[in-house]
């Protein structure tokens, strides 16, 4: 299933050591951060197993495997008081969803908001889907940003708001220059307009040719990653988690990055593939981070 019809319906050996990227030297390292960042699970990652029955069983799993929030990827036909008293009893906190770019827009963003105030989050994420817009010129990745800024404004009369989650494309450059779409999408935005960065998906674009590292995309736009994705990218190995000894990602630059510029509140795992289940490559991801020191 695909995300759009989804939103609609030791840590390694010492041999690995120079390869994993959370080397103890890094752990020490990384540990000087006094500023507790949340760990919470983006609910996509189960997509293979929650539906309407079985959503209550997953939160209270996603509870009891130690993640601090969730951020939404539909709702599964439950109303927002439900999910309201279904989070309380587990334990969790929501942070924000991810919606659809119609759903900021016009009537649909009181709505979407009321509902997100009903459930305790602030933030309305849109998943993609702007790539061909920002890519496609310089005017496009404009145009395309004065409309996500007017949902900005009109967002903030409800204490709300709005941002985008990049996909490895979002992360390119716009089309016949050396610009950086995301980067200038977001320079052309309220500054209200929250930068999700997936590290996953900006790690594949600089692997790929993107010259912007996931932090120095972190770095770019100071004070604007409050909601960061914590994915790995391995093309190579299918179903690769955060802290795996074949995880591609310099994890300690981009921690560095979070803490120190981009104004992280929360840290969102989200897994796309999996080795096993997407229960066990969840689990996997956050019993990595705990190592870590979290």
């Amino acid at each position: 299933m695909d995300r759009r019809s989804f939103l609609q319906t030791g840590l390694c050996a010492t041999a690995a050591a120079t390869l994993c990227p959370f080397t103890a030297s890094a752990l020490a390292e990384y540990k000087k951060y006094e500023k507790h960042i949340p760990i919470g699970l983006e609910l996509y990652s189960l997509r293979d197993v929650i539906n309407h029955d079985t959503f209550p069983k997953y939160l209270k799993w996603v509870a009891e495997t130690g993640f601090e929030f969730v951020e939404f990827a539909g709702y599964h036909g439950y109303g927002a008081s439900e999910l309201r008293k279904m989070l309380d009893d587990v334990g969790l906190k929501a942070s924000s969803t991810h919606i659809g770019f119609d759903q900021i827009k016009g009537d649909n963003l009181k709505a979407s908001a009321d509902f997100a105030a009903e459930v305790g989050f602030s933030f309305l994420i849109v998943p993609g889907g702007l790539e061909h817009r920002i890519r496609e010129s310089e005017d496009s990745n404009k145009k395309c940003a004065e409309e996500m800024s007017a949902c900005a404004e009109e967002a903030g009369k409800y204490n709300m708001f709005v941002g985008f989650h990049g996909h490895s494309g979002d992360y390119q450059n716009i089309n016949g220059t050396d610009k950086s779409a995301w980067v200038t999408f977001f320079n052309n935005c309220d500054e209200r307009v929250i930068a999700q960065v997936d590290v996953g998906w900006c790690d594949h674009a600089n692997t790929h040719g993107q010259k912007l590292t996931p932090s120095e995309t972190l770095r770019a736009l100071p004070g604007r990653g409050r909601i960061l994705h914590i994915k790995s990218n391995n093309t190579e190995v299918h179903g690769c988690v955060v802290g795996d000894s074949d995880d591609h990602v310099d994890w300690k630059s981009v921690f560095e990055a979070a803490h120190e510029v981009a104004g992280t509140e929360f840290f969102c795992v989200e897994q796309e593939q999996w080795k096993k289940t997407s229960c066990d490559s969840a689990r996997e991801c956050i019993e990595n981070l705990k190592k870590m020191g979290w």
